[in-house]
C-alpha cells in the first residue's frame, strides 16, 4: 500500500504518444485519466485488481467513439432527436465528432478521443478539502472548432478529478464564454466490472424511483413510471436475469447506487448537479454502467426542465465512486 498520496505522468502502453495521469491513495485506489483522448477515465483500480469494464478500449474509443471505460459525454449525452435550442440549430449531419446509433441518431455527445484537453493542475494537494491527488483539464469549445456546428453554444468545458482516500470525485464545469445561452445536457458513463466473480452473482443496487418511458428508439415520451428501491443479484440473462437500460428522473443530491462482486462494493454517488441516471447490463457483456446525467436522453425535446448556463455563468456537478468491501456502505 503506498504510503503517501501521488500524481505521476507516463506514456499510455498502448499508445505512447498519449500521456496517461494516474493518481494514488493511501487507500491503494488508483485511477488513470488520459487528458489527450477525450479525459477519458482508461483504469481504476483497488489492491491492483482493475475494476473497469473496458470494452473494445482506448483504439475503438479514439477511432469511432466506442465508450469504455470512464468516457465524458459531451456537450449532450446519449442520443439526440430534436435538434434546436432557443430558434438555434444543431447540424450533426456531416460534423466531426458525432457518432450515429443504429437508427441515426447521435448518441454521447461531440468529444470522444478529443485530443484538446489542456492540464491546468496535476499535483498532490495540502490539507483540508485540498488534501489528496489532482487531475484538472480544460478545453475550450469555441466558434472555430470543427464540432461546433453540432452544438454552436460556446463554453469552456473543465473537468477536476479528485481522488481522496477510497473515494474519485469527478467534478465537471460548463462556463458560457459567448453570448449564447448554453443548454446543460452532459454526463459520464463509467462502465464497472467487479473482478473476482462472475456477472451472474454480482448485486446492483437501484435507489431510483422514476423510470422515464423510452420508445423503440430509447427515446423519452414524456411520461414517467413510478416504482420501488430494488436490490437485485443480476443472474444468468438465459434464464431470465435482469437485464437493463433504463433512465431514471428526479434523482436527489446525495442518492447512492452500487454494484457489489468480487468482494467488493463500487458505490456511485450522485453528489450535486445530476438529476437523472442511467443503469445499463447488457446481457452479451459482464459489465454494469451508473451513470450521472444532467438531463435526460433528448435533452432538447422539452418534455423535461433543462438547465442552462447564462452568459459568464459556471454549472458545476460532482459525482463520486467509492471502493469499499463486499457489504459495506460508502
Amino acid at each position: 500500500m503506498s504510503p503517501t498520496y501521488e500524481v505521476t505522468q507516463s506514456p499510455h502502453p498502448d499508445f505512447p504518444e498519449l500521456t496517461a495521469y494516474t493518481l494514488s491513495s493511501p487507500s491503494d485506489v488508483t485511477v488513470t485519466f488520459v487528458p489527450g483522448a477525450g479525459m477519458v477515465g482508461s483504469s481504476l483500480t483497488h489492491e491492483g485488481e482493475e475494476l473497469l469494464g473496458m470494452r473494445a478500449g482506448l483504439g475503438a474509443y479514439r477511432e469511432s467513439g466506442k465508450t469504455f471505460g470512464i468516457p465524458l459525454l459531451a456537450p449532450w449525452a446519449n442520443r439526440l432527436d430534436v435538434k434546436e435550442f432557443n430558434g438555434i440549430e444543431l447540424v450533426t449531419d456531416g460534423t466531426p465528432g458525432a457518432h450515429p446509433d443504429a437508427n441515426g441518431l447521435p448518441i454521447h455527445g461531440l468529444l470522444a478521443g478529443c485530443p484538446d484537453w489542456h492540464i491546468t493542475r496535476a499535483e498532490v494537494g495540502g490539507e483540508g478539502d485540498d488534501e489528496g491527488a489532482w487531475l484538472v483539464a480544460n478545453l475550450d469549445f469555441h466558434a472555430a472548432r470543427p464540432e461546433f456546428p453540432a452544438f454552436p453554444f460556446p463554453h469552456l468545458l473543465t473537468v477536476a478529478v479528485h481522488l481522496i482516500g477510497s473515494k474519485v470525485e469527478i467534478w465537471t464545469s460548463v462556463t458560457a464564454t459567448g453570448d449564447r445561452e448554453v443548454p446543460i445536457a452532459f454526463g459520464w458513463h463509467p462502465y464497472f466490472a467487479p473482478p473476482g466473480g462472475m456477472r451472474a452473482d454480482w448485486t446492483v443496487s437501484k435507489p431510483f424511483t422514476h423510470k422515464v418511458k423510452l420508445d423503440s428508439r430509447c427515446v423519452p415520451t414524456g411520461d414517467i413510471k413510478r416504482g420501488p428501491v430494488e436490490v437485485k443479484t443480476l443472474g444468468d440473462p438465459a434464464d431470465g436475469g435482469v437485464v437493463l437500460d433504463d433512465l431514471f428522473s428526479d434523482v436527489v443530491a446525495g442518492t447512492t447506487a452500487w454494484i457489489e462482486g468480487g468482494n467488493r462494493r463500487i458505490t456511485l454517488s450522485y453528489d450535486f448537479g445530476y438529476d437523472y441516471a442511467v443503469l445499463f447490463a447488457p446481457a452479451d457483456q459482464p459489465l454494469v454502467a451508473i451513470e450521472p446525467m444532467t438531463a435526460p436522453t433528448d435533452p432538447l425535446a422539452g418534455h423535461f426542465p433543462i438547465k442552462t448556463a447564462l452568459p459568464g455563468e459556471t454549472y458545476t456537478a460532482r459525482y463520486g465512486i467509492t471502493v469499499t468491501p463486499e457489504g459495506v456502505s460508502a
